[in-house]
């Protein structure tokens, strides 16, 4: 399948899904782990996977997101009422993805990304790493579809 027509059956999906004309949904210039995202509207955003493609895409933002994945780790375990997303206030994106390289070059380490990887996805947080808004995965025909805002 060309890249062009399988966006294309991205977008009839996501159209019927949501149950709006294929004309409504735009995709993203840029891509987002590897992937174009779908635009229904100006403040609202899927992406539209198979089931490998949403392996693939989910293995790359565990990598790019693991300082998200630390913080919320730490919360959880100390039961503390607080938010890695109050980090993006207090801290430019340059620091971020330095902060994350160096998580990186930590896990790379000890355990490497991928057994991390593995370990995460075997145990269904696949929803939780791709779709931003809601951390849900819906099942739509042979695509996965994940809200990002």
């Amino acid at each position: 399948m060309s890249h062009r027509r399988g966006i294309q059956d991205k977008i009839k999906a996501l159209s019927e899904y949501l149950n709006v004309n294929p004309a409504k949904i735009t995709e993203s210039e840029g891509t987002l782990y590897s992937f174009k995202a779908l635009y229904y509207g100006t403040n609202t955003a899927y992406l539209v996977l198979t089931d490998i493609e949403a392996n693939v895409a989910a293995r790359r933002a565990i990598k790019s997101r693991l300082w998200v994945i630390t913080l919320e780790a730490a919360f959880e375990y100390f039961g503390i009422e607080s938010y890695p997303a109050d980090a993006l206030e207090r801290l430019n994106h340059q620091e971020i993805r330095e902060i994350n390289a160096g998580i990186y070059r930590l896990v790379e380490a000890t355990c490497g990304s991928e057994i991390l990887s593995e370990k995460m996805l075997s145990l269904g947080n696949r929803a939780n790493i791709l779709a931003d808004y809601d951390q849900t995965e819906r099942s739509f025909g042979e695509y996965y579809i994940y809200r990002l805002f």
